[in-house]
């Protein structure tokens, strides 16, 4: 490796080349950099994350760009001025746009106002309480799901390794609560400084469970103390116990999401209620909703309301007697939207399987609607008999599109090769769910050249942690994410649709390598040596199936006879997306591919250009 005080020259000087460049240009009026570089924590295989705002009025050839200067890959996005004022004001206290603009640098600016609200609303280096509120209950909602499966995984299927990748999530999501809660933006690593605000915690479920033997009991313990970390902290939820405190009776599913959807980034507040349903902070009823406006039957949707002296512990339901009575819960709602006739198919994407439920099983129904049928949400959190039953609405058209467009190998099709058809008036759509098990030649390639790439991103990242930072622990973090999408390679490499527990396919198919990489080191120490060993036994791995990863990417470029911008790469596969920019790297890091440069304008009326990568691929390369 380079020593450091070279690399991050390079990058000084890559960046004083952009600049100038952009300066030249009188659209552009501004340029921001975020993520590494703005922390001062760069190496050799960093990119620069780049934010470059134009005039209004520009006619950007592309709203995104990948571009090079001095060998530093940059990634550019371009914002006009007024949309670049809109969202950077928008952004929320604490949620990550505000995280990523207070943790940048404003390089330059020409217009004084861009410099005024960069500096009023980008580095506000405190969070106020509402918006502190807010972004708990965002990163809660976020969390509930991912527990809710390491608890089912632990309690129900008995499997403590996918319990303990699960719960690796979940600490991340709390590590970002502990620092919210310390009144720190949090930045995109955040189990770090959470280690420092409550070291006896997160040493407890982060650093002992990482290298200790992931036994029973250690889970056990590990999942108590998550479930302790979160009914200590009931306050994250007071604004939904607040706003149900205020309402005269119980609210509807739908009207506490319409109140509260300005207030959440993605997340509902479907999971929160249920959540404290199920821990007796609240009560539970239902209410009846029509799905359209025009649906002729009625079903029924949670309704919430808080009463204190209510408030009461739940004895966990055995297995044996919530399998009866979500199999009568979904019968009852089949046999109800049926009657329905703008519904026209429903497929069951959930397994309720005995040995696969539990008194927290949501069922997960995709409905297929009546061509031209209206309804306002495409998801809707119903109940029936006590049962959760989470539905997502599709017309029939767009559902074939769907299903006809879907690549095989993706989680989409995978979710629907482990579904059921629970009825249909349509037999056309018993058609699209044949053969659903079989992976074509063609989606394979594309499949594995999308993973491969977003691999190189992940194990980038995981290097880092290990060569830069010697935080070995964060490594193992990342690098179970780079296993968990190597297992998903493999699976498609055999041709089968890789499941959500893909390692254990992965583990039957190959389990020399995913021994190495995964199973002997769960539960040993991590130190130096025995991550070298398993990223070395990684990188040979990719090197010696570069042909099968690459191929669609290396075809392209041999028949072009010449080097090929990425925009010419964008072009050919139809994406701009990151990855594919990912890949183009790694291989020329591998000296597969050779890199250039080639001359871009950043809008039809520039004058001036900047240079993004273009690359070479020779068939007769020695190092291939």
């Amino acid at each position: 490796m380079r020593k450091q005080d070279d690399v991050e020259q390079q990058y000084y000087e890559a960046v004083d080349m952009l600049v100038e460049r952009v300066k030249a240009d009188p659209n552009m009026l501004a340029v921001i950099v975020a993520g590494s570089f703005s922390y001062a924590q760069v190496w050799e295989r960093s990119d620069l994350d780049v934010e470059i705002i134009g005039k209004d009025g520009i006619r950007p050839r592309e709203s995104f760009f990948s571009l090079v200067e001095n060998n530093v890959m940059i990634h550019a996005s371009l914002t006009p001025r007024s949309s670049f004022k809109r969202s950077i004001e928008s952004a929320q206290e604490g949620s990550f746009m505000h995280s990523y603009f207070s943790h940048s640098t404003l390089l330059f600016s020409r217009d004084d106002s861009i410099k005024e609200w960069y500096d009023k609303n980008a580095k506000r280096d405190n969070i106020g309480e509402r918006d502190k509120q807010l972004q708990l209950l965002n990163v809660i909602a976020d969390t509930l799901p991912t527990l809710i499966y390491a608890e089912k995984q632990f309690y129900v299927n008995r499997d403590i390794i996918t319990c303990f990748l699960s719960l690796l999530s979940v600490v991340e999501s709390l590590a970002r609560i502990e620092v919210l809660l310390n009144d720190e933006i949090p930045a995109r690593e955040v189990i770090q400084p959470a280690l420092e605000y409550n070291p006896e915690f997160f040493g407890h479920v982060y650093t002992d469970l990482i290298n200790s033997e992931k036994n029973e009991k250690v889970i056990k313990d590990a999942l108590d103390a998550v479930n302790a970390y979160i009914d200590e902290k009931e306050f994250i939820f007071k604004t939904i116990l607040d706003y149900l405190k205020e309402q005269k009776g119980p609210q509807s599913n739908s009207e506490l999401n319409a109140y509260f959807h300005t207030k959440f980034r993605d997340a509902s507040v479907d999971v929160i209620c249920q959540w404290l349903a199920w821990k007796g902070v609240i009560q539970q009823v239902s209410t009846p909703i029509r799905l359209t406006v025009k649906s002729q039957i009625s079903l029924e949707e949670p309704a919430y309301y808080y009463d204190k002296s209510e408030t009461e512990f739940r004895a966990p339901k055995l297995k044996s007697e919530v399998h009866p009575q979500i199999a009568e819960a979904l019968e009852r709602f089949t046999d109800t939207i049926v009657a329905d006739r703008y519904i026209v198919a429903a497929i069951l994407t959930s397994n309720l399987k005995e040995e696969n439920v539990w008194e927290k099983t949501n069922i997960h129904i995709t409905l297929i609607m009546r061509d031209g049928t209206k309804f306002q949400k495409q998801e809707y959190q119903l109940i029936e008999d006590g049962i959760p039953i989470r539905v997502r609405l599709v017309n029939r058209d767009r559902y074939k599109k769907l299903m006809e467009r879907n690549i095989q190998g993706g989680h989409l099709h995978a979710l629907y090769a482990q579904s059921e058809i629970l009825f249909t008036k349509d037999p056309t759509l018993k058609e699209l769910h044949k053969d659903l098990d079989v992976i074509g030649e063609r989606d394979k390639q594309t499949q594995l050249l999308n993973m491969a790439g977003g691999l190189t991103t992940i194990l980038d990242k995981t290097e880092k942690w290990f060569y830069v930072k010697k935080d070995y622990d964060y490594t193992f973090y990342y690098l179970m994410l780079a296993v968990k999408e190597l297992a998903r390679i493999e699976t498609i490499m055999n041709g089968e649709v890789p499941k959500r527990k893909a390692i254990y396919q992965a583990l039957k198919s190959n389990p020399e390598f995913f021994n190495t990489i995964f199973t002997d080191i769960l539960d040993i120490p991590k130190d130096e040596s025995v991550l070298a060993k398993v990223l070395d036994t990684i990188d040979v791995f990719l090197e010696e199936h570069i042909q099968t990863f690459f191929k669609p990417l290396l075809e392209f470029l041999e028949d072009a006879g010449g080097e090929r911008s990425l925009s010419d790469i964008y072009d050919h596969f139809g994406s701009r997306q990151m990855w594919l920019s990912m890949a183009c790297e790694w291989l020329s890091r591998k000296d597969v591919l050779e890199l250039f440069s080639s001359p871009i304008r950043l809008t039809m009326d520039s004058k001036v250009s900047v240079d993004e990568p273009a690359y070479f691929y020779d068939i007769d390369n020695p190092f291939l």
